[in-house]
């Protein structure tokens, strides 16, 4: 497999993830309430026109039997699509009911579009890891690569809408650097137990082979050390009530997620180790 034949593979996972993860984050800062229903509905909005992106570059994907060179079962790779759209309309009524429901109501389809998303990243797992590993093994990869970009763009937005309503409380953003805490807590954990597990050779090309310097330089380094210290400084500017330096922190912070989980996945595929 080539880097030219993977970027679209990975392209379409590591959207399809941003957009799962963000309504995940952003469901459960309005079950906590503080956000608001117009923060809600703008956030389910915005994944809606990101999985819209993603449904069109699906459009336009070859096969991917052709591309990742092994087999991809059409029937769930299918599935997989189908949940995707599905998860982008339940977006869509997560937003309308942000702006016409009652908080009971916009809440129940929030939890709908939460698990319709679920439900497209185990499909993507089925089908993009039934050759590689099994689809736990994928799952391993994309499931921490959801809920650590998803917490993070859902702390940029969020960082911005205080833009919108500048008396709203801090709370909600320090609960979202908490939880991009945890998930680079969980991407630690599955890194690691996914390197302990892995066959010996895989495991030396990743660490000191040849893809040594991509896995410590850009997984590692970028998307876990770097993207922990500039939270560290989202928090410390959050509590301040600095809303403006923590706002730039979070662009940061997106960009040192997105430079870990794009090589991490195309390591997966590369080396079948889910890191």
């Amino acid at each position: 497999m080539s880097l030219p034949a993977l970027a679209p593979v990975v392209t379409v996972l590591v959207l399809a993830e941003l957009a799962v993860g963000t309504v995940v984050a952003a469901w459960l800062s309005d079950l906590g309430g503080g956000v608001g229903r117009g923060f809600a509905g703008t956030t389910a909005l915005i994944c809606a026109g990101i999985m819209g992106l993603d449904l069109g570059l699906l459009l336009i994907l070859p096969d991917p039997s052709q591309l990742l060179h092994t087999g991809v079962d059409p029937g769930r790779y299918a599935e997989f699509v189908h949940w995707l759209i599905g998860f982008t309309g339940a977006s869509l009524g997560y937003a309308l009911f942000s702006a016409v429901g009652t908080d009971v109501a916009r809440r129940v389809v929030g939890g709908v579009a939460v698990g319709v998303g679920a439900t497209a990243i185990t499909m993507a797992a089925l089908v993009f890891g039934g050759p590689l590993g099994g689809g736990l093994a994928a799952a391993v990869a994309f499931v921490p690569a959801t809920l650590l970009g998803g917490s993070a763009l859902c702390g940029m937005l969020l960082g911005h809408w205080y833009l919108i309503t500048p008396d709203l409380s801090f709370r909600p953003l320090r609960h979202a650097v908490y939880g991009v805490f945890v998930a680079v807590a969980v991407q630690v954990a599955a890194i690691t137990g996914a390197l302990l597990v892995a066959d010996p050779d895989a495991r030396h090309s990743l660490l000191s082979g040849h893809y040594g310097v991509s896995f410590w330089l850009l997984v590692v380094l970028a998307g876990l050390v770097f993207t922990a210290a500039v939270n560290g400084l989202t928090l410390y500017f959050a509590r301040m009530r600095a809303n403006q330096p923590a706002t730039a922190m979070l662009y940061v912070l997106i960009i040192t997620v997105l430079m870990g989980i794009v090589p991490a996945h195309l390591l997966y595929f590369l080396t079948r180790v889910p890191v």
